[in-house]
């Protein structure tokens, strides 16, 4: 199963709310959506750094769509990033409606429309370039519906990204982590 982006329409910018950096690559940041729905955004150097925002989880539903990519390459998978796929695994998926660990990227969604939602990405250290981690919510426009991205962040190798949404309407929220390459594992995690 691979990820695309037909039937994607672009929301407009969020607009920056608040920012704080908590120092060594860690920092916060409150964006709010064109419609009204709040997120905080939150980056951290993998196993060094732990989340300042609490990861309210509402109760566990039924796992809502997940999927992940497969290793590319000839040769043995690296290893040298397995103890941040199980830190991330021990700090981030306890608790979570779905928790995806793969290569190159990784999507999964809510079951139900929620109130609240916070997708949790990180990239390991072997990789050589940047991933993108992007937030879709689902909106119908009288008979028509389809999902608006509505943020976008990029995850650096060896490091996470969180991003808490806040939809006083409750939404249907989909992450998706993209790009980090085929010879580097990727993590997702979604709590809802």
């Amino acid at each position: 199963m691979t990820t695309t982006t037909a039937n994607i329409k672009q929301a407009l910018p969020p607009s920056i709310q608040a920012t704080m950096a908590l120092g060594d690559d860690h920092a916060i940041q409150i964006i709010e959506f064109f419609d009204g729905t709040k997120a905080i955004v939150e980056s951290g150097r993998a196993i060094d750094q732990v989340p300042a925002t609490p990861g309210e989880v509402e109760g566990p539903p039924d796992a809502g769509k997940q999927a992940s990519g497969e290793r590319a390459g000839d040769g043995d998978p690296s290893v040298l990033t397995t103890d941040e796929q199980v830190w991330f695994r021990n700090t981030f998926c306890n608790g979570a409606q779905a928790c995806l660990q793969g290569w190159d990227w990784a999507t999964c969604g809510t079951d139900r429309a929620v109130g609240f939602g916070t997708g949790i990405a990180m990239v390991g250290r072997e990789g050589s370039h940047n991933a993108t981690l992007f937030v879709d919510m689902w909106q119908c426009n009288g008979q028509e519906c389809f999902w608006v991205q509505n943020w976008q962040g990029t995850v650096v190798p060896g490091h996470w990204l969180s991003v808490n949404t806040n939809a006083p309407d409750r939404k249907w929220l989909r992450w998706r982590l993209v790009g980090a390459g085929g010879d580097t594992q990727v993590s997702l995690a979604a709590k809802y």
